[in-house]
Formats: structure tokens, C-alpha cells, sequence
């Protein structure tokens, strides 16, 4: 039965061609089913230009969704296991025992199984982070220690000496990252997600070493820590693949779909492991409403991982027809 909306919202905030906005969807998605599951939540786009709508199956305001998503976060995030870990830097028996402890448990073994697998290995014996993990203790930059105080709205060092810290479990900062354009102004942990966070020296006037990290949206990081629960990983022979993801030539890239009809989460995530989207086939996908396939690429700057805002996929050249042969 096709589900009736009783509202649709704009969501301005979330950028077509950002992979944190796209991490950012599904987290709001599967945080919303957490705390208001009979609201339905789907997500389409409008466009183009492309925009993110909200559509529930019971009327709720923009507040409301954002206070809905944050309680969501909080109820989720308390279920993450991290094996007591700063950085995912398992080995393969450390990994098995994780996935057999938390496999009876829906969020904590999503979670195992986004962040790496037991095979294949690397040289050193150890297994492969996923593709998402971009923090591995760089700049005393570490990726799980952020996978649970983002969410969980905790705050960073240089936060808790000031006189009046900012409440970063307020929904006013989801509602913020979702209906709003991002204005980018917290001082807050990111993920490498954001293409912004990306600072080289040749982009910047002065140093950037000395400028700081830079400022983000912190409501969508604390969402879009949720939607890595959407990306689990594949082994494959000689490399560790995660769902929308692939490894060509030009190294590790991301790739997504943008949809018109109202899509679950569930929905969503079924395309992202759609042979077709890997392949950039939009033709292939258009019976599914999808018009547009954005791809972005993993890029390595010194010890820093950044990730590139994503550009269209160009459609397939479509390949004329054979003339039949004329029968003499």
C-alpha cells in the first residue's frame, strides 16, 4: 500500500552533490524511524537544481522533525560498540570476535560491518578500514573516538574551556544542517566528509596548520555518524569495497543517485549497491525515478584524507541502431 503524505518539507540544507549531506539523509532517516517510526519518513529531490524533501505520513513542523532526529541520534548512538577502540586498527581475530559478539544486535553489528571485514588483509596482518574511514590518528584526529562523542553531542577540548559551551545536543543545530543552507560555522569534530574541510596550501591565503581545523555544520556530522550504518562493507579479492563506493584508476571514489519518487531508507540503500550505479548507468536505474548520479572522489593531501564535491556522472552515449539489410 502506497504510503500518504501528510506533509512534505524542503530540506535546503542538504547539498545534491555532498557526500556528508548524503550520509546526512540516511542518518535522518533511520533516526526518525527510531523515535517516530509511524511517521514513515521518506526522502525524494526536487529539481533541477536539486533539492531534498522530507515526506511523513503524520504532520510535523520543521522543529519537530528536529527534535524527533535528535532523540533518534541519541537512542542509536547508544548502541554502538567500538570494542573500546580509538581508530579502526583490528586485526582479524580482534574484528571476529567484535562481529560474533554484537551479531544478534542490529545496530551494533550495522556498525561492525561498516567500518571493515576480515578479509583481505593487509600486509601487515591487519584488516582494511572502510572506505569512509578517513581518520586514522592524524592530527590527533581519530575516527571512532568522533564516531561516538559527535553523536552523542560531547564536547570538544577547546569547547569546554569557554564560559558558556554550546549545547551541541540542541535539535536547533540538526534543524540547522537540514533546513537552512549550511553556513559552516562550528568549531566543532568532522569526518573529512565535507568537501570544505579540504585545506591545502595552494587553496589558502595563509597556513592552514595554524588556522585550525575548519568550521562545519555540526548537526549534519552528528547525523550523518548514523548514516554510516548504511554503507557495510564487501570483501572482495583483493580489496575492501562498502556500498556506493568503488576503486578505479584514479583511486577510491563515491558514487549516489538522486531520486524523484519518496524513497525509504531501505529504498536507498538497495540503490547504493545497484550494479547499475557503479557502473554510472542512469538509464539502467530510471525505472527507479533516478535522474541524476553524482560521483565524488577520495582524495590524499600529505597525511590527510579529503573527499571532492561531486560532478554529474555523464549518461552513456547511446549506441544507434543497426540499418536492417535490405533484402535484394
Amino acid at each position: 500500500m502506497k504510503t500518504v503524505d501528510a506533509c512534505v518539507l524542503p530540506m535546503p540544507g542538504l547539498e545534491a552533490d555532498n557526500l556528508l549531506a548524503l550520509l546526512a539523509t540516511l542518518g535522518l532517516l533511520r533516526s526518525l524511524e527510531a523515535s517516530q517510526p509511524k511517521w514513515s519518513p521518506r526522502v525524494s529531490w526536487l529539481g533541477p537544481p536539486w533539492q531534498a524533501r522530507l515526506h511523513l505520513a503524520e504532520f510535523a513542523n520543521e522543529a519537530g522533525v528536529a527534535h524527533a532526529a535528535a532523540a533518534g541520534v541519541l537512542r542509536i548512538v547508544e548502541q554502538f560498540d567500538v570494542d573500546g577502540r580509538a581508530d579502526v586498527d583490528f586485526d582479524r581475530a580482534e574484528f571476529r570476535q567484535l562481529a560474533r559478539r554484537v551479531v544478534s544486535k542490529p545496530v551494533a553489528s550495522a556498525l561492525a560491518a561498516a567500518l571493515s571485514a576480515e578479509c583481505p588483509l593487509k600486509e601487515d596482518g591487519r584488516t582494511n578500514a572502510a572506505p569512509l574511514v578517513m581518520l586514522f590518528g592524524q592530527g590527533h584526529q581519530h575516527f571512532l573516538d568522533r564516531l561516538v562523542s559527535v553523536p552523542q553531542g560531547d564536547l570538544p577540548g577547546p569547547l569546554r574551556k569557554l564560559k558558556k559551551p554550546p549545547d551541541l545536543r540542541s535539535p536547533s543545530m540538526i534543524a540547522g544542517a537540514l533546513f537552512a543552507p549550511w553556513k559552516r560555522s562550528d568549531a566543532t569534530d568532522a569526518f573529512r566528509w565535507d568537501p570544505e574541510e579540504d585545506q591545502r596550501y595552494a587553496l589558502r591565503f595563509g597556513d592552514p596548520s595554524r588556522a585550525g581545523a575548519a568550521l562545519t555544520v555540526h548537526g549534519a556530522n552528528r547525523l550523518a555518524a548514523i548514516g554510516l550504518l548504511s554503507f557495510p562493507c564487501m570483501p572482495t579479492k583483493r580489496r575492501l569495497r562498502a556500498a556506493g563506493s568503488d576503486r578505479t584508476e584514479e583511486g577510491v571514489v563515491f558514487l549516489w543517485p538522486i531520486w524523484t519518487s519518496p524513497f525509504t531508507r531501505r529504498s536507498i540503500e538497495d540503490l547504493l549497491v545497484h550494479p547499475a550505479l557503479l557502473r554510472g548507468d542512469r538509464q539502467a536505474l530510471a525505472a527507479f525515478s533516478v535522474r541524476e548520479i553524482f560521483r565524488a572522489r577520495r582524495i590524499a593531501n600529505g597525511k590527510f584524507m579529503n573527499v571532492t564535491r561531486a560532478t554529474p556522472v555523464a549518461p552513456l552515449e547511446e549506441v544507434p541502431a543497426r540499418a536492417g539489410r535490405r533484402r535484394s
